[in-house]
């Protein structure tokens, strides 16, 4: 690449954008234009450090120019000066000590393989049915519990959080022989498991979902494989794609699958919309949201009233998380759900 060419429509669009953006968007101009357009074959990173900006301040320089990206810019930028202008990408080498060939990868590699795991995932798992019988399952239970070891620890606290906004009766074993005990001595043939396994699997996680298999209750278990040790014990078999470029499993199949479950299963219990809702008030009564209620609230309160139309319209009282019922009463799902039981 030559030395810098002359001004072009998008170095004049983005520097009109940067007066209007204030002092961060002008350093950021400054450096992009200091030997552009070959500055745009630097990595987005590299220019953030140079013009000491975040990457907020360059989306707002973007978008005030009515730019979508850097890709996006560099491809105007290609067509207008004719130049063909490689794409920036960030090479990384592993250091897991274990690993005698310490291979270099680059970034975009790895975020394809993620996205690849993801849309291999959920495809699997929609055309399979998995998520919809283990969300009846779900629906069925007297009880849920939900248990991760190591890393996966992780995973059970996220999709308890989803599923106690739509329904009762949900409990986060901990990871700890004690816990695990007390909820095995609770535990009922009626109630469901949801068990994290991956490797190197922990041997907690298999003994718990076995104890649980022999009461005759539900287990639901996301794993790796189909050969993983807890699927002798599976009810049901969530298979996830956690390959990853890096020397630990890849989480994102992993979280997406819990949240679409917990999805499923909230799409079919009594009384998820006004459980979600009063949830939110009484957070907000506590104050545990103290920072501001930001513009969006108003959409949500629309929604809200909404679903309190649809639930005085379809649930009926029964749903009402309020008063004393019994431990299943949201648990059999919306009349004409396809995952009632």
């Amino acid at each position: 690449m030559t030395g810098p060419l002359a001004p072009t429509p998008t170095i004049d669009l983005l520097r009109a954008a940067a007066e209007l953006c204030g002092p961060v968007a002008q350093r950021l101009f400054a450096v992009l234009a200091e030997d552009y357009p070959a500055s745009l074959e630097r990595r987005p990173g590299q220019l953030l450090r140079a013009a000491d900006a975040s990457a907020a301040d360059l989306d707002g320089l973007l978008a005030t120019a009515g730019v979508a990206s850097m890709d996006d810019l560099r491809l105007l930028a290609a067509r207008e000066v004719g130049l063909r202008l490689a794409e920036p990408d960030l090479r990384f080498t592993s250091r897991e000590p274990r690993s005698e060939q310490r291979e270099r990868s680059a970034l975009r590699r790895m975020i394809t393989a993620e996205e690849d795991n993801l849309r291999r995932t959920l495809a699997d798992l929609q055309a399979n049915g998995a998520l919809e019988v283990a969300a009846a399952a779900l629906l069925r239970a007297r009880r849920r519990w939900v248990l991760g070891d190591l890393k996966s620890a992780g995973y059970a606290t996220l999709l308890t959080s989803d599923l106690t906004s739509s329904m009762r009766d949900v409990f986060l074993v901990q990871p700890a022989t004690g816990a695990a005990v007390n909820a095995i001595s609770d535990a009922h043939a009626d109630d469901a498991l949801v068990v994290f396994s991956f490797r190197n699997y922990s041997s907690l996680t298999v003994d718990v979902a076995r104890e649980f298999h022999a009461l005759g209750a539900s287990v639901i278990a996301l794993t790796d494989s189909y050969t993983s040790p807890v699927c002798s014990f599976a009810s049901h078999v969530l298979a996830v794609d956690t390959r990853s470029e890096s020397p630990h499993h890849s989480p994102t199949a992993v979280a997406a699958a819990a949240h679409v479950l917990a999805a499923l299963a909230a799409a079919g219990a009594k009384g998820a919309a006004r459980r979600s809702r009063r949830r939110a008030e009484v957070f907000r009564s506590l104050g545990s949201y103290g920072l501001g209620r930001p513009t969006s609230d108003a959409a949500a309160d629309a929604h809200a009233a909404a679903d309190a139309g649809a639930d005085a319209g379809t649930l009926g009282s029964d749903g009402d998380t309020s008063g004393p019922t019994t431990p299943a009463a949201d648990s059999a799902g919306e009349p004409g759900s396809p995952l009632r039981a």
